[in-house]
């Protein structure tokens, strides 16, 4: 007997329109960026910045914008504490740990991301995650997202 296997459904039209705004918007932002998949990917120091346009809600679409901080890192009670007090602190961005890596995360309602908050937000979430690298490898351990800078 075989499987069903899922079959991902096409772009709204809302996303559609919103990744030919977001490369619009990055020619205007950033000197380069790649294209990989459905995200854009702009190195940025030790880090790296994912800009992921999504599907939202019925006819609404989001931006990620999603950094590493430090990558191989274990997760104590000790790095939960410090990622709540930067969430406290932060303006642009949430802090988390996933699969042993902490990143900082801000999202953008789609449709309403102008060129002025889009700068805005990926400098902001670029630069935190790039300026937390060292103060993290050396309370916490891990290691940079980009070993060779």
């Amino acid at each position: 007997m075989e499987k069903d296997v899922p079959t991902s459904s096409p772009p709204s039209r809302e996303l559609v329109i919103l990744r030919e705004k977001v490369e619009r918007l990055l020619g205007k932002a950033v000197p380069n960026y790649n294209k990989a998949d459905d995200r854009f990917e702009i190195p940025y120091e030790s880090t790296h910045l994912v800009i992921h346009p999504i599907d939202w809600t019925e006819g609404r679409t989001l931006l990620r914008l999603i950094a590493p901080v430090i990558v191989d890192v274990n997760p104590t009670p000790a790095l939960y504490e410090r990622l709540s007090e930067l969430n406290n602190t932060t303006i642009f961005g949430k802090y988390y740990v996933h699969d042993r890596t902490v990143f900082i995360e801000h999202n953008l309602l789609g449709e309403s991301a102008d060129g002025d908050e889009f700068r805005a937000a990926i400098a902001s979430v670029a630069h935190h995650a790039d300026h937390l690298v060292d103060p993290m490898l050396a309370e916490f351990g891990g290691r940079k997202w980009k070993e060779d800078v």
